[in-house]
């Protein structure tokens, strides 16, 4: 919902009764509501304060056509992105450099882990196929 605030305001330390209430002018006006699935309105820059929740696009047409960018990149790498984006002080608490910051820094992120799998291959392949099967599921359980 998008709206905007009223000039004409009434003086918040008056009393109203309920006979007035039709003459109580509105703090807020020109309501436009609208929605959009949170990636397509999503930008790539956390939202207010240090928490790991994603930021939305500040123009108002982008919010109401759901134009953002992840609009165009895809559902799946606004998951991708969102799901490994650590804040800064996320980063300082598990002392690690954080991966990316941005949508460049993200792309070239992950280029650099293709880029290494890409190497490696061939190696990754064999020793998976020397792995016995359910290893993982012994692994998780303790067993």
């Amino acid at each position: 919902m998008i709206y905007s605030k009223c000039d004409d305001v009434a003086d918040e330390r008056r009393q109203f009764t309920l006979h007035d209430l039709a003459k109580i002018p509105s703090v807020i006006r020109d309501f436009r509501f609208f929605a959009q699935p949170k990636y397509r309105i999503a930008s790539a820059r956390p939202g207010s304060g240090n928490a790991k929740n994603s930021g939305s696009v500040t123009k108002i047409e982008q919010l109401i056509k759901g134009t953002g960018p992840f609009a165009t990149l895809s559902e799946e790498v606004y998951d991708d992105y969102w799901m490994f984006y650590l804040t800064r002080d996320m980063a300082q608490a598990l002392s690690v450099k954080r991966p990316y910051a941005n949508l460049q820094e993200y792309a070239d992120y992950k280029q650099k882990g293709i880029e290494c799998i890409r190497a490696h291959g061939k190696q990754i392949a064999k020793l998976a196929a020397e792995e016995p099967a359910g290893a993982d599921e012994t692994a998780e359980n303790g067993e």
